[in-house]
């Protein structure tokens, strides 16, 4: 089981369900840290989710949440970079520039 870490502003915007996410590799190795754009299936449980993954959520100041949720990757987006501003939510700048 790969263990994978996403960012959120605060831990209460993570919900449970069909989720579009950057995570980061954590699997010791050269792909660590690698960052992929995915539309996944995120849950409390690994219970009901085809080859689940530990996800773990960090808010923003980098604070780890105490339990880990479970991640089914669906989808990986095929994106060598999204353009913005460094500052900027980017789901905030792949969804403007999806227009």
């Amino acid at each position: 089981m790969k263990e994978w870490q996403t960012f959120v502003r605060r831990f209460s915007d993570m919900t449970e369900g069909k989720r579009e996410l950057f995570i980061k590799d954590l699997t010791p190795g050269t792909a660590k840290y690698d960052t992929k754009h995915v539309i996944a299936v995120v849950a409390r449980s690994a219970t009901g989710l085809t080859d689940p993954n530990i996800l773990w959520i960090r808010g923003e100041s980098g604070e780890k949440a105490v339990e880990p949720w479970y991640i089914a990757i669906e989808q990986v987006m095929k994106e060598d970079c999204v353009p913005g501003k460094p500052w900027e939510d980017v789901l905030d700048a792949v969804a403007k520039r999806a227009k």
